[in-house]
């Protein structure tokens, strides 16, 4: 505490309204260092009291026919660890064993001693003390319990910072189990619909290296991001980037910053290979002049979840014939993705070029 307070803290309330002994006790009081407060009737007591002090010296006969439900009312609301001293000083042979309304007194003051008067100096200063002593131990037992509770909020603090960490640990491992699965089902699901096809061994195995490429490049881009997601101008860009010869402008990608979820990622970057695939063996990347148009916009809508509008377009390429069958490539994109991405996803081989269209909510 600062030294005002400390001083309020230690002081003696002196409540003698009748005679000399006010004057008396203070004077004895401060001659000895000890401060003193002379308080003119019981209310300024009170409220002198809940300013701080030491101990309190009243005179009996000031209770007689006082009040006393402002005192009584501040007594019950002392903290746990105060236990104020009164000092009553009574007349000759007025003890409480002869003096009832002293033991009424003591019930109500709690820790009370008697002095009678006319009292010695040393008597004064050496009960003066003793309650002072007694009130320091209080405070420095309130700073070990402010202590104790400061220690007490650090320490629950810490157990929650560790639960929090626990639970936020369980969730990434729970998290990474999920994705690995999901990782696992993606090549398996490559795998096998590669080799179902009509394809030499040698085709399988550059098929499915190239589409693991894809799928390797898009977690890449979600592993910089703590998997918290990806800006789709990176999922374009990384997944078109193998398909880019050198000092040409064949690939053209336009569109804004949009946040994408890593589920969503990973089905455009998967997507965007197998058109990236289709377009260098039949479309607008099989010769020298084709040209691969990707872009998009966000559409925004009042009271609505905004959504994506993406467009692959092809153009200069050989004609375009619709296939027979939709091979694994078509199925992954118009299937997955839109599952995926919960949209819609449609591939029209237009004679000019095949172009995808992809509509889905931006979560």
């Amino acid at each position: 505490m600062d030294a005002v307070s400390h001083l309020h803290s230690m002081r003696a309330l002196i409540l003698a309204p009748h005679g000399r002994d006010s004057a008396v006790a203070a004077d004895l009081l401060r001659a000895v260092g000890i401060a003193a407060e002379v308080c003119p009737d019981l209310p300024g007591l009170v409220r002198e009291l809940e300013r701080g002090a030491g101990f309190a010296l009243i005179t009996d006969e000031t209770f007689r026919t006082a009040d006393l439900s402002d005192l009584s009312r501040w007594l019950a609301d002392q903290p746990p660890w105060s236990d104020f001293a009164f000092v009553l000083l009574t007349q000759r042979g007025g003890g409480v064993e002869r003096n009832p309304a002293l033991a009424r007194l003591t019930e109500i003051l709690g820790n009370v001693t008697f002095l009678e008067r006319p009292f010695h100096a040393g008597t004064l200063v050496s009960v003066a003390r003793t309650a002072l002593r007694g009130r320091e131990r209080q405070y420095e037992a309130r700073a070990r319990l402010e202590e104790m509770h400061t220690a007490e909020k650090r320490l629950m603090a810490a157990l929650d910072q560790a639960r929090r960490a626990a639970e936020h640990q369980a969730l990434l491992i729970g998290e990474l189990n999920h994705r690995v699965k999901n990782t696992l089902a993606t090549v398996q699901s490559i795998v096998m619909q590669t080799l179902r096809t009509n394809v030499t061994s040698a085709q399988a195995k550059e098929a499915i290296q190239m589409r693991l490429l894809a799928l390797s490049r898009a977690h890449d881009v979600l592993t910089r991001e703590s998997w918290e997601g990806a800006d789709l101008i990176e999922v374009v860009t990384r997944a078109l980037e193998p398909y880019e010869a050198v000092n040409e402008n064949r690939l053209h990608i336009a569109g804004p910053h949009v946040r994408l979820t890593p589920r969503m990622s990973l089905a455009l970057a998967m997507a965007l290979h197998e058109l990236a695939t289709n377009a260098v063996k039949y479309g607008a990347l099989s010769n020298k002049l084709g040209i691969v148009d990707v872009s998009w916009t966000v559409q925004q809508s009042a009271g609505a979840q905004p959504r994506l509008s993406l467009r692959w377009t092809e153009s200069g390429g050989p004609p375009v014939k619709a296939p027979s069958r939709r091979g694994f490539g078509s199925r992954l994109i118009e299937r997955s993705l839109a599952q995926d991405l919960d949209g819609q996803v449609e591939i029209a081989f237009e004679p000019t070029g095949v172009v995808c269209t992809v509509d889905a909510p931006v979560a």
